[in-house]
């Protein structure tokens, strides 16, 4: 097979199928089944779009070149296997949701309740991997529904959700593509679970939600998502895997890792795939974008596509240009332009040429040849191999067979380290009745969420969804009213507090200014020593002997009582301010939580008014009985997820004492255990099986298009048989 781009000549040996696999680059290769002309299928595919699988005529999509480039057709095409017929089925439906969608419109769309949104649903795309991916960061555990949906709608959270997804492939990805000098067109997705909880997973709209958005990633976005790393994950986090597994595919499903509470083991695989100066603290990294606060990287534009440079770039150059190995060097060719005219020396003409893209591109293709080879040859030879899967980039990794629940105790070889201490072993004891006991809780937090999952079904027909989702309003808002209630009554006592000990403080200051100018004993409001103590002690009184010797300060204030005095009156104004500030603050917060709590109750009155003239019929009323047993099985499931989260923490510090005890006697004998990352991992990692709840999945009818009222014409057919 001959190869000719720009003078190089390269002869290669390739089966004719893959051949054509040149033009689309990297791991698209490895997608094409064997027998399948890719070239021309992606020939075939074009022509039909410039027919009527395309984007309407003078649509807003037909004058857009990107969406029938190369790239963006290679990507629905691997989303098919290769086949035509599906793949263009696929995006004739994706040019019509992006007409129906009004796509154009909701990209300059400001969207004004966006910061609500992002203050009740974090997230934030937060910098770049080490492969150069955007890392989209999403804390689901933090999402508080019921306020969100007092912001915004359901149906405005979609397409604030799909404007972002198109704004990845036109601006994010290019930009990254541009900082890489490669083509770069996926994601990391890191997904923080923490604080995730009964009320979220069981809320209908939230679901409703859900299902829109997966459909959305899936039938309009395929092979954007890279690997996908959910964190903190609670067992109660089963009830919306259940629901969510059966919407994707395989090849998503097998992109994602997940972990629990274990911070050292999740930030330990995520700073295996970002730099530490990427990464959010909050997730173990390095990066605070505010300097102090931990959230502030959910709150920052950092990447680069803020990048002025870059967005000048992704304003001039076309689309289709970029995304490709020649358009995305843009940035690297204009920064080493500038860098040849700063320095005005042209290029030595000894300098050894970088290799010609035919001779990349042959590389490629030499490369997967000689795995193809070498697994051919581990056939024959009978050697087996572990299983691989094609990841993101082209990359095998290691299936695993990971074993259910928190990580083991790791361990050297037990048979070549002779008899472990007596700490060690009731180390290892201690471990051991952790993980029974721990294993005993999950048993039964498990059996009650199949309980609820098993109940909710049950519930559901006899009462119909759509009556269930069109109560959602009315329960939300008053749990929400009663909620705010308690909220309030809080910070009223807080402040309360506040300004009885500081009324007290100003007593306490006003008696040691009256004592501190008292000439004698015998003037009015005169101290002793020990009186001054009790009533103003200082830090170093509380510290120990051993402190007190070695301090200056003490020394000093015990040679010099007027001086100790003046410390104790420092101490004192210092508390005072102290808590003038807190009280002041307190004021502030508290005003704003009275007008959360006029608005909630507001919220709450007009929802109840609406169901006031209901008949029998009333969506709220028939639907009690599942909000109900929902409120029950939500007090029962909160508290046993606090249960298993003070198991988890001593289970995890028990195995670090197990791990240190072993570390320390391995080196004592000379033989230090060592743990590969690979053990480690599956130490580490669980099982997306284990979260898997039988009957969790969503029924086919679930979601309908239509919202009723309560007169709605629906009502009969809704009414369970």
């Amino acid at each position: 097979v001959l190869i000719e781009r720009s003078a190089t000549v390269v002869r290669v040996c390739v089966p004719p199928q893959r051949v054509d696999a040149v033009a689309m680059y990297g791991a698209s290769l490895l997608t094409i089944p064997p027998g399948v002309d890719g070239k021309a299928s992606l020939e075939e595919v074009k022509r039909r779009l410039a027919g009527a699988d395309g984007p309407a005529p003078n649509s807003a999509e037909a004058n857009i070149p990107y969406l029938r480039s190369d790239h963006f057709l290679v990507r629905f095409l691997i989303a098919r296997q290769w086949n035509v017929d599906k793949a263009c089925a696929m995006l004739k439906d994706h040019y019509k949701w992006l007409a129906d969608s009004k796509m154009t419109a909701l990209l300059q769309d400001s969207f004004p309740e966006e910061e609500v949104i992002k203050r009740f649903y974090p997230q934030a795309y937060h910098g770049l991997d080490k492969k150069g991916r955007p890392v989209y960061i999403e804390r689901p555990g933090a999402i508080d529904m019921r306020r969100l949906l007092q912001g915004t709608t359901s149906e405005r959270l979609i397409e604030y959700v799909s404007a972002s997804c198109e704004t990845q492939i036109r601006r994010r990805l290019p930009g990254a593509s541009l900082t890489r000098g490669e083509v770069v067109d996926k994601s990391l997705n890191i997904v923080d679970l923490d604080g995730l909880g009964f009320q979220m997973v069981t809320h209908n709209t939230a679901r409703r939600v859900l299902k829109e958005v997966v459909a959305v990633f899936q039938n309009h976005y395929p092979e954007c998502a890279g690997r996908t790393i959910i964190i903190n994950a609670p067992k109660v986090f089963s009830i919306a895997w259940s629901f969510v597994k059966p919407m994707l595919d395989d090849k998503t499903v097998a992109k994602i890792s997940i972990f629990g509470t274990d911070k050292a083991a999740y930030s330990e695989a995520l700073l295996e795939l970002v730099d530490a100066d990427q990464l959010p603290a909050l997730f173990g990294g390095r990066c605070l974008c505010d300097g102090h606060d931990k959230l502030s990287c959910m709150r920052s534009a950092k990447g680069p596509w803020a990048d002025p440079e870059v967005q000048h770039i992704l304003d001039t150059v076309p689309l289709e240009h970029i995304m490709t190995p020649e358009g995305c060097r843009a940035l690297h060719e204009k920064h080493e332009h500038d860098s040849k005219g700063k320095s005005g020396k042209e290029e030595s003409s000894q300098e050894v040429p970088a290799p010609s893209e035919g001779v990349e591109e042959a590389s490629a293709l030499e490369g997967f040849l000689a795995k193809e080879v070498a697994e051919k040859e581990s056939e024959e030879a009978g050697v087996v191999e572990p299983t691989v899967v094609a990841d993101e980039d082209g990359d095998g990794e290691e299936a695993r067979d990971i074993a259910v629940g928190l990580p083991e105790i790791p361990s050297s070889t037990r048979g070549n380290r002779g008899i472990p201490s007596a700490e060690l072993q009731c180390a290892e004891m201690e471990a051991t009745l952790l993980e029974e006991e721990n294993r005993q809780h999950e048993e039964v937090h498990m059996s009650t969420l199949t309980e609820w999952v098993n109940e909710f079904n049950t519930l559901t027909v006899e009462i119909g969804r759509l009556v269930i989702e069109r109560a959602q309003g009315y329960y939300d808002s008053r749990s929400l009213w009663h909620q705010v209630v308690q909220e309030y009554a809080q910070k009223r006592d807080e402040l309360d507090q506040t300004n009885l000990r500081l009324e007290e403080s100003v007593k306490d200051l006003s008696k040691a200014e009256t004592a501190f100018t008292a000439p004698s004993r015998d003037s009015p409001g005169w101290l002793s020593d020990g009186d001054w103590a009790l009533l103003a002690p200082l830090p170093e009184e509380s510290a120990s002997c051993e402190e007190k010797v070695v301090s200056p300060t003490w020394k000093l204030m015990q040679g010099d009582p007027r001086l100790l005095r003046t410390l104790r009156l420092s101490a004192l104004g210092d508390v005072v301010a102290s808590l003038q500030w807190r009280r002041d603050m307190g004021k502030v917060e508290l005003e704003i939580k009275s007008r959360e709590l006029d608005d909630s109750r507001r919220r709450f009155e007009q929802e109840d008014e609406t169901h006031t003239a209901c008949n029998w019929n009333c969506s709220v009323k028939r639907a009690a009985p599942f909000y109900e047993k929902r409120r029950m099985h939500e007090t029962k499931v909160d508290a046993q997820l606090l249960v298993l989260h003070s198991l988890e923490r001593r289970l995890q510090q028990a195995r670090s004492t197990v791990a240190a005890l072993e570390i320390k006697e391995g080196l004592h004998k000379g033989t230090p255990m060592v743990l590969t990352r690979s053990r480690s991992r599956q130490l580490d990692e669980m099982s997306l099986q284990s979260f898997e709840i039988k009957g969790g999945e969503p029924a086919q009818d679930e979601f309908r298009d239509e919202f009723m009222s309560c007169c709605g014409s629906d009502l009969d057919e809704d009414r369970s048989p």
